[in-house]
């Protein structure tokens, strides 16, 4: 398998470049936010009661649930897919058992992309947002998606994230600073991180790693 990682703080963009480079170089998005918010949607979940207790503070899961999680998301994927990771590695330990795992296993790196944004306009792009609570696809109210209007992918009614209120918005930014930083700099010495102003248009970012990356 060939793997991108994508960073970068809530309200980056990382969802929806992922989709993009779905739809242009056949990447899975997996966001593993996104599949833990899935299980914990589940009562019967024992897997989303675990969770649920740093989902609930804003904070991320511990290094052994996040890389349990992994491993059972990608049993069934073909060897040869490429996949964009929104969301694992978290941390520098979780990336040196990713890198490990890549070796051993034969996998492929293609590198690490890092979405820059001031906290401010995460925020605001974060209290415009929409998710489906059904298929987890999200809207842009500036876009014209009000809440409470259908999914365009499956009809569920739109509503706002769990997790988009103010106060855990900026737990989630602070403490995604203080975790990534080692992070980013673990893939930067190592030749593998593209910083990107995420301010630019999803296309534009998406020509940026296909000129560094050679997609």
């Amino acid at each position: 398998m060939n793997f991108l990682v994508i960073l970068g703080p809530p309200g980056s963009g990382k969802g929806t470049l992922s989709r993009q480079l779905q739809d242009v170089h056949q990447f899975t998005p997996i966001s593993t936010g996104e599949v833990i918010r899935q299980k914990m949607a589940d009562p019967l979940s024992e897997v989303g009661k675990a969770f649920a207790p740093f989902m609930d503070r804003g904070d991320y899961i511990p290094d052994s649930l996040a890389l349990d999680l992994f491993q059972d998301i990608i049993t069934d994927f073909d060897p040869d897919a490429r996949v964009a990771l929104d969301g694992f590695p978290r941390t520098v330990p979780q990336a040196e058992i990713f890198a490990d795992w890549i070796k051993q296993e034969n996998h492929h790196l293609v590198g690490c992309v890092f979405l820059d944004v001031a906290v401010e306009i995460a925020i605001e792009r974060m209290n415009a947002r929409l998710v489906c609570p059904n298929c987890r696809s999200t809207f842009p109210r500036i876009a014209g998606h009000p809440a409470g209007a259908a999914c365009l992918s499956c009809g569920g009614e739109l509503m706002p994230r769990e997790d988009d209120d103010p106060v855990r918005m900026r737990q989630r930014m602070l403490r995604h600073d203080q975790v990534t930083a080692p992070l980013r700099d673990w893939f930067q010495q190592r030749n593998q991180l593209l910083a990107l102003n995420a301010g630019q248009t999803t296309t534009a970012l998406r020509e940026e790693i296909e000129n560094t990356f050679n997609l």
